[in-house]
C-alpha cells in the first residue's frame, strides 16, 4: 500500500469550494487585502507559478479564484493547506481546512453522496479502538499514523492511500473495523455501508476475506515481534535481518518490515534497535508482548534470549527479563511437506497440553536407524527435550532436531551443557499444573529466579541458557524468505 501518486487536480465540486472559501473568510482573509496578497505570494512560491486575478474582484470572489486556481494545479490543494498552516498554525480554521482538503480526494473512490452519509456518522466518533483500527488499515505505511480527533479525520487521511489490486482500500478497511467495534445500530450501519462500497467496487471477495480474518484472528491482548536472522550467503560474517511487528493483536500476519544487512559484531545492537522501535509503536497500547527469533539451523545456538536492549544507554538489560523469548525453525517454515503433521501435533497440544506429552530423548534413541522416528510417530508426543544443543553438522541418522521437526513436534527444549535428567526437573517445574500452553511465559517468569530469592528445586543457572523452540503453525510469517537485491 502506498500513497497515491496520481496527479491531484481536477474538478472540485461547488460545495467543497464554498466550504474552503468559508474557512478562508473566517480566518480573516476576506477582510485583509495584505493578508490575501501574502497568501497568494506564498502559493506562487510553493507551486512555482503566477496567479493572475482581476483587480475588480470583491474580497470573497478573490478567495474563490485562489481556491479555483489551486484546484486546477497538481498538488495545488495540498499547497493551499500547507501555506494556510504556515500563516495560521494551530487554529481551528487550519484544522478544518486540512480536513476539507483531505476529503476532496475521496471522490476518486467514493461518490459524493456516500461521503456525506459516512461523514455524518464518523464526525465526533472516537471509539477506544480508533488508533488500532488506523494501524491495521494502514498496515504497510512506513511511519506511525498520527493521532486523530475522530474517525472522520482518520478516514479522510486513509483515503490518501492506494490498495493493491483485488484488495480493499484502507479507508474501507477502517470503516469495517470501526463498525465491528461499535456494534449496535451504528455498527450495523457502518458495516452495511462498507458492504455497499465493496459491492460497487467489485471487491466483495476482499471484504469476505477481511471478515474471515477478523473471525479467526484469535483473542486479542498479546503482541509479537518476529525477527528472522539468516546468513547473508554472499559475505561471510554478514547477516540478513527481517522483522515482522504485530501492532494489532487481532491481525495476523503483520507486514514484513525493512530488511537489513549487518555484520556479526552489530547483530545485538540491531536487534536492540528493532525492539526499541517496536516499543515506540506500542506506546499507546497496554498489551503483553513476546519476541520470536526465526533462525536457520546454523544459528540455533545464538544466545538471542540473553541479548540486551538499551545497550547504548550504558545500562543494558537482557531480553529475557522483559519478554518471553522463543526461537522458531526457518527450515520448518520453508518445508511445506512437514506442515500437515505440524498442524496435527499443534492441535493435539491444544487438546491436551499436559506434561505427559513431553518426550525426554535418550542417546540410545539415535544409535539405531529410525528408532527415534518410530518413537516420535506416536501422536502422544508434542514436545521433546533434546540430549544436547543441535549440532550445525549432525551425523546422518543421529539428528534429533531433524527427526522432531519432520514428525511435527511444535515444541523443543535443549540446553548447551545440562543433561536430560536435569532438564526433566526444570521442565516439570516450569510446566507445573498449568500445562504446556503457556510454556514461553512460564519460562520467562521462572527465569526471574536467577536474580531473586525465588526458591526452585534445581540449579538456577540452568535457566540462563535454556532454549525453547516454540512453533505455532497458525502464525506463519511470509511466503518465502527470499533475499532482496543488496545495494
Amino acid at each position: 500500500m502506498v500513497r497515491q501518486v496520481a496527479s491531484r487536480r481536477g474538478r472540485v465540486n461547488l460545495a467543497a469550494r464554498k466550504a474552503l472559501v468559508d474557512v478562508l473568510a473566517a480566518a480573516g482573509f476576506a477582510h485583509d487585502k495584505a493578508r490575501r496578497a501574502l497568501l497568494v505570494g506564498e502559493l506562487e512560491t510553493v507551486l512555482e507559478c503566477q496567479f493572475t486575478f482581476s483587480d475588480q474582484l470583491a474580497p470573497r470572489d478573490e478567495l474563490l479564484e485562489v481556491v479555483n486556481a489551486c484546484g486546477r494545479l497538481e498538488d495545488g490543494m495540498e499547497a493551499l493547506a500547507d501555506v494556510f498552516e504556515l500563516m495560521r498554525p494551530g487554529t481551528p480554521e487550519c484544522a478544518e481546512l486540512r480536513r476539507l482538503v483531505s476529503s476532496l480526494w475521496l471522490r476518486d473512490v467514493i461518490p459524493e453522496t456516500e461521503q456525506e452519509l459516512i461523514r455524518a456518522r464518523l464526525t465526533g466518533l472516537a471509539p477506544p479502538g480508533l488508533a488500532a483500527a488506523v494501524r491495521r488499515a494502514a498496515r504497510d505505511a512506513a511511519v506511525p499514523p498520527p493521532r486523530y480527533e475522530d474517525a472522520w479525520m482518520a478516514f479522510s487521511d486513509l483515503a490518501d492511500f492506494n490498495a493493491a489490486p483485488e484488495e480493499l482500500p484502507p479507508a474501507l478497511v477502517f470503516i469495517e473495523l470501526i463498525g465491528a467495534e461499535c456494534g449496535g445500530p451504528l455498527g450495523a450501519d457502518l458495516i452495511e455501508w462498507t458492504t455497499r462500497q465493496a459491492r460497487r467496487l467489485r471487491l466483495d471477495g476482499a471484504l469476505r476475506r477481511l471478515r474471515s480474518e477478523s473471525r479467526t484472528a484469535g483473542p486479542a491482548g498479546r503482541l509479537h515481534l518476529v525477527i528472522a536472522i539468516e546468513p547473508d550467503g554472499i559475505d561471510a560474517g554478514r547477516y540478513q535481518i527481517s522483522p515482522w511487528r504485530q501492532d494489532d493483536a487481532g491481525q495476523w500476519p503483520p507486514p514484513r518490515g525493512e530488511i537489513r544487512f549487518v555484520c556479526a559484531d552489530d547483530l545485538e545492537d540491531e536487534i536492540g534497535d528493532l525492539v526499541g522501535v517496536a516499543e515506540e509503536y506500542w506506546a499507546g497500547v497496554a498489551s503483553e508482548v513476546a519476541i520470536e527469533f526465526v533462525l536457520p539451523r546454523a544459528l540455533l545456538n545464538l544466545p538471542v534470549h540473553s541479548w540486551s536492549t538499551d545497550r547504548r544507554s550504558g545500562d543494558p538489560s537482557p531480553l529475557f527479563i522483559s519478554y518471553p523469548i522463543v526461537i522458531r525453525s526457518l527450515e520448518r517454515l520453508e518445508t511445506r511437506q512437514w506442515h500437515r503433521r505440524w498442524r496435527l501435533r499443534w492441535r493435539a497440544l491444544e487438546a491436551d497440553p499436559s506434561v505427559d506429552r513431553v518426550y525426554f530423548c535418550h542417546e540410545k534413541d539415535t544409535e539405531e536407524p529410525h528408532r527415534l522416528d518410530s518413537i516420535l510417530s506416536d501422536d502422544q508426543w508434542v514436545m521433546m527435550v533434546l540430549t544436547e544443543s543441535p549440532p550445525v553438522r549432525p551425523v546422518p541418522g543421529q539428528d534429533q532436531l531433524f527427526a522432531a521437526l519432520r514428525a511435527g513436534l511444535p515444541i523443543l527444549v535443549w540446553h548447551p551443557t545440562a543433561g536430560v535428567e536435569a532438564l526433566r526437573e526444570v521442565v516439570s517445574w516450569i510446566v507445573g499444573a498449568n500445562g504446556l500452553g503457556e510454556l514461553p511465559y512460564r519460562t520467562q517468569q521462572t527465569r526471574q529466579a536467577i536474580f531473586s530469592d525465588l526458591s526452585v528445586p534445581f540449579d538456577t543457572d540452568i535457566l540462563r541458557d535454556l532454549v525453547v523452540l516454540w512453533d505455532d503453525p497458525g502464525r506463519l510469517v511470509g511466503d518465502t524468505f527470499d533475499r532482496p537485491a543488496r545495494t
